[in-house]
């Protein structure tokens, strides 16, 4: 769950950027309704901690499980 939300956080600041790119950045005026998508994103992301706290949160579960638990947290094998 803290991996998913991490990347998701940072994949939604990558497609807001992108979309401001191609609209020319007129997504920041009142004309435009990108900024109401964008804004709502970013609220999103931010929700229930940062990415950088889900990232802080799986090193520490990684870290407590020990190296012999890395393969198997990533594989999901048992």
């Amino acid at each position: 769950m803290a991996a998913a939300k991490a990347r998701a956080g940072e994949a939604a600041g990558e497609v807001a950027r992108i979309a401001h790119q191609v609209h020319g950045a007129i997504g920041f005026t009142r004309e435009h309704d990108l900024r109401l998508l964008t804004t709502r994103l970013w609220a999103w992301r931010d929700e229930d901690g940062s990415d950088a706290h889900w990232q802080a949160e799986l090193g520490a579960t990684v870290l407590a499980a020990g190296p012999e638990a890395l393969w198997p947290m990533v594989t999901g094998s048992p």
